[in-house]
């Protein structure tokens, strides 16, 4: 019988184990996203080394917190406009675009009602994503520029009035020439509703 009390009491037990253990898995991820940010920076790898990491991250869900506290997002699109090789810069446009989409939807839980437009106003709105696109250096058929557009338009009431223009002109002006700001929205660490509702001196 005391046998049988003594083994009860050690119930809690795998409770802790599992928790040291969740915590173990979680460190190696990082030191692993960390592993493979250098191997991407690192000027001493060879192409392939930098294809082999770009494939292993493109496998990986990336929360909106891990690509902004490791900063791995910057790197990548880095890679996407300026690797070494055409290989290189295709892979790193695929694992961006992956985690740009993941991004993306996160602005989108909530989306806006969107209304049918009369043909002006639509041939207008659509002058505007493509001026955003080229700001972004995106085509016209990505998320992106569409969101912005579209919360732009939103905030202003739905008219393309003296605002939403001064409004649109002042965004591309900024994302055409403030590159920090542009690889952050770009990454998801500036989200669109902030872009749209801050000031240049609040976004730096």
């Amino acid at each position: 019988m005391d046998k049988f009390v003594i083994r009860t009491k050690r119930s809690p037990r795998p409770e802790r184990k599992i928790t040291e253990t969740a915590n173990r898995k979680k460190q190696p991820t990082i030191e692993s996203l960390a592993r493979l940010k250098l191997e991407l920076e690192n000027e001493v790898s060879t192409p392939e080394t930098i294809l082999s990491a770009l494939k292993v991250l493109g496998k990986k869900n990336l929360s909106k917190e891990v690509l902004m506290s490791t900063k791995v997002g910057h790197t990548v699109n880095r890679l996407r406009r300026q690797g070494s090789t055409e290989e290189i810069r295709q892979q790193a446009k695929v694992v961006f675009r992956r985690w740009r989409q993941f991004v993306t939807d996160l602005e989108k839980e909530k989306p806006l009602i969107e209304v049918r437009c009369d043909k002006k106003t639509e041939a207008l709105r659509g002058k505007g994503r493509q001026l955003i696109s080229d700001a972004l250096q995106m085509t016209p058929s990505e998320n992106l520029p569409e969101l912005i557009e579209r919360t732009v338009f939103h905030t202003y009431g739905r008219l393309i009035n003296n605002t939403y223009k001064r409004k649109m002109r002042s965004l591309v002006f900024i994302l055409k020439h403030r590159d920090s700001i542009r690889e952050k929205v770009v990454t998801g660490e500036i989200s669109v509703k902030k872009l749209v509702s801050s000031s240049v001196e609040q976004l730096t």
